[in-house]
């Protein structure tokens, strides 16, 4: 297996930032998130699902807390967006979520 020569880049968006902040608060759900922006970060787009084909829109998923956390692709410059992430609640509440984002990008 070759080793990957490059890692994505993370971006972060002003509610994720906002969010990272008051992880201070947390440790179990700071060590949580970290873990997923570090596989963002190591695998790119394979390490969500994609939600939105036209807009590179992902998402990586927590079982235990349950979370999601939404980010999108820019190929050309190996970078990843963060948008934010949410505790799963309802699909209502995702399809909000991922409109906003949708709006944003």
């Amino acid at each position: 297996m070759k080793p990957m020569e490059e890692k994505w880049k993370l971006v972060f968006d002003e509610v994720m930032i906002s969010q990272l902040k008051g992880l201070a608060r947390d440790n179990n759900l700071k060590n949580i998130i970290s873990r997923l922006l570090d596989k963002i970060e190591l695998l790119g787009p394979f390490a969500g699902k994609l939600l939105d084909s036209k807009l590179h829109i992902y998402e990586v998923k927590n079982l235990r807390p349950p979370i999601r956390l939404y980010f999108k692709i820019i190929e050309y410059s190996q970078e990843v967006y963060v948008f934010e992430y949410e505790m799963k609640t309802s699909k209502g509440k995702q399809k909000n979520t991922i409109n906003k984002i949708r709006l944003k990008s």
